[in-house]
């Protein structure tokens, strides 16, 4: 059973009924009378009324609470589902299963599911619970079951949300089970009438994703099948052509053009209007300024990063692709004005750097930027006229990890770090970002990155010491009445943990974590925890730590696929953290010919290598990375079935 309680800091009696139902506390007896594998386990919290509390005739206006309610979390629902009565504790319930399976916590959501009573509720919660049991199934890969599940809730009552639910598992189901063919036909032939645009996007870029994952080869010999139709074809082919082309935009524009034209119409027309390139929005001829420290100890990050930039330049349309101009300011950032003004006197229409956080801070205190600037480092300084900054800070990457887990509607955290500076940076930010979000601070505690032996530090900070007294306490308040078996459980107040340090340390302390009962609550680290090169024996220790990372760095399938061709101007930089550089350089060009245009298009995106990139008009671009998860010892990407 797991070691985590419903509670959190309640009264004794109410954490024993919460123990009760989240059996993670308390290991209770069957209950009389046999039951289907797939009916779910009647609890009394959630009882269908009955003639004396009186009949409730149709559910609240808003049901889906997980949906209405992004940052409250699993337990607070859980919590509020105890205190409520008939129909509104049933959807409590729902909203706490769908958080706890938004966070991966699967046992804690199954044991709500199948304790909590709902045959006897009104249609909508019914279908809302064979629903979620549909995602249950397919989280933990029981295909079977998920199908038939699925085929249950199937109706024509079903509102927006749960319709955009069902077809979304659907599709999972089937790519799961590699069928790809059943997946295009579905996605083909589902009716749209009266759905709105966000939900139908949501099901297109599911199929779409789901497509880029596969191989060039494997999109071939998909395409041979002999019940392929026309319209599941056109899926392949737009599939193809990001793959194929990749990053060379002029072959890309002219590929998505021939697609366009060849299918009219298609459901994935407007993936490939996004998808396709714009020009350059810089006046033609015009001249791009680099700054990079070139001659300086970060001579391979700027080198990295030049050869990014190139790459996609040299692959654009030769007619309207900048000039490029290189100006090297080597370790010297204190005369990083004086090279700003030498780029603009000799005519630049766009500065692309400094590259580096001093410089970037030298060039915003004493100078005025009188050409659009893409600033190549922290933003945490004055907004300015001209100034569009991508933030490279370990601070900016804390912040990504807070806001991705307080999406996921995890509220109380623990934050470790070790003891250097640009770890207990990230600390301090994250720290700030979540309190900020609403979230609350458990516990902070200092890593002794010295040590091998953390049982001390994890028992203390876990409260296992405190959790013997709460034993007695559960133990006196239920003995009597009904015989439990009590486990080792971990501090009730915790949702999350936010690891920020160096490999290493994180390999030593991710499996003490895990032997201290911790090991399902979800870890945030940096992608300091993955260098570049997989290594699956060593990495078994960081298992299910989760982080951020660059799509170029992490994915090797669609436009991501390095072949041979690829690899002839790319492959020096793989396999090594250097590799990142090379991404933003990519960007960089895609996005230094964007952000002239005035004003900017509110509505403007960009995948990129190193994220998907959205450009505010006050010059904030914001980024958002991939997210990936260790499993066996390899990072996948993570994507939970309930994504929101």
């Amino acid at each position: 059973m797991p070691l985590y309680c419903a509670g959190r800091r309640i009264a004794p009696f109410r954490a024993a009924v919460a123990a009760i139902l989240l059996s993670g506390c308390a290991a209770l007896p069957n209950q009389q009378g046999a039951q289907s594998k797939d009916e779910p386990k009647p609890a009394p919290q959630a009882q269908a009324p009955t003639d004396n509390e009186g009949a409730v005739t149709s559910a609240p206006v808003i049901r889906d609470l997980a949906r209405a309610e992004p940052a409250t979390s699993a337990w607070t629902f859980l919590e509020r589902a105890l205190d409520a009565k008939n129909a509104q504790a049933q959807l409590l319930f729902l909203a706490s299963a769908q958080r706890f399976l938004q966070t991966t916590r699967l046992e804690e959501a199954k044991v709500v599911l199948n304790r909590a009573q709902f045959q006897s509720a009104e249609p909508w919660i019914v279908r809302q619970h064979t629903l979620m049991r549909a995602a249950l199934a397919l989280t933990e890969k029981d295909l079977s079951k998920t199908q038939r599940l699925l085929a249950r809730a199937e109706n024509a009552e079903l509102d927006n949300s749960q319709w955009l639910l069902l077809n979304d598992l659907k599709l999972q189901s089937l790519f799961a089970e590699e069928k790809h063919v059943e997946a295009l036909s579905l996605i083909n032939r589902l009716s749209l009438n009266g759905r709105t645009g966000s939900d139908v996007d949501i099901l297109f870029h599911r199929v779409f994703n789901a497509l880029s994952m596969l191989s060039f080869d494997q999109l071939g010999l998909l395409k041979q099948q002999p019940d392929m139709t026309r319209d599941n074809i056109a899926w392949i082919d737009l599939a193809q052509v990001s793959s194929d082309a990749a990053w060379k935009l002029e072959a890309l524009r002219r590929d998505l053009d021939n697609w366009s034209a060849e299918y009219p119409g298609h459901r994935a027309a407007a993936i490939a209007t996004a998808l396709r390139p714009a020009l350059c929005a810089l006046p033609s001829p015009a001249s791009i300024a680099l700054l990079l420290p070139m001659t300086s100890p970060f001579s391979k990050a700027a080198s990295a990063f030049h050869d990014g930039f190139m790459h996609l330049h040299d692959g654009d349309r030769p007619a309207s692709r900048p000039l490029v101009s290189l100006y090297d300011f080597g370790e010297d950032t204190e005369s990083i004005g004086e090279v700003y003004r030498t780029a603009i006197e000799a005519g630049a229409d766009l500065v692309i750097g400094p590259l580096g956080r001093d410089a970037v801070s030298n060039l915003m205190a004493h100078s005025t930027l009188t050409v659009p600037t893409l600033l190549l480092g922290s933003d945490n300084t004055p907004k300015a006229p001209n100034a569009f900054f991508v933030d490279l800070s370990r601070r900016s990457e804390a912040q990504l990890l807070v806001a991705h887990a307080r999406s996921r509607g995890l509220k109380h955290a623990l934050v470790l770090y070790t003891l250097t500076q640009a770890t207990k940076a990230a600390a301090d930010a994250a720290t700030q970002a979540w309190q900020d979000q609403g979230g609350i601070i458990t516990d902070t505690v200092i890593v002794d990155s010295t040590r091998s032996d953390f049982s001390e530090m994890i028992s203390r900070m876990l409260g296992l010491s405190q959790a013997e007294e709460q034993t007695k306490i559960l133990q006196s308040v239920l003995t009597d009445a009904l015989p439990i078996t009590i486990l080792p459980r971990i501090r009730q107040d915790l949702d999350v943990i936010f690891l920020f340090a160096d490999q290493n340390t994180a390999r030593l302390l991710k499996p003490q974590i895990d032997f201290h009962h911790a090991g399902k609550l979800p870890i945030y680290s940096q992608n300091a925890v993955f260098p570049g090169t997989p290594d699956p024996v060593n990495d078994l220790d960081l298992e299910g730590i989760l982080f951020s990372d660059m799509p170029w760095f992490v994915r090797r399938t669609g436009r991501f696929e390095r072949s041979a061709d690829t690899l002839t101007g790319t492959g020096r930089y793989q396999g090594s953290g250097i590799d990142r550089l090379f991404a933003l350089g990519m960007d960089a060009y895609r996005l230094g010919c964007q952000i002239p245009k005035s004003p900017p298009d509110p509505v403007w995106r960009y995948a990129g290598a190193s994220g998907t990139f959205f450009l505010q008009d006050d010059g904030t671009i914001q980024r958002q990375p991939d997210w990936v998860i260790f499993r066996q010892g390899i990072p996948e990407p993570f994507v939970p079935v309930i994504a929101r």
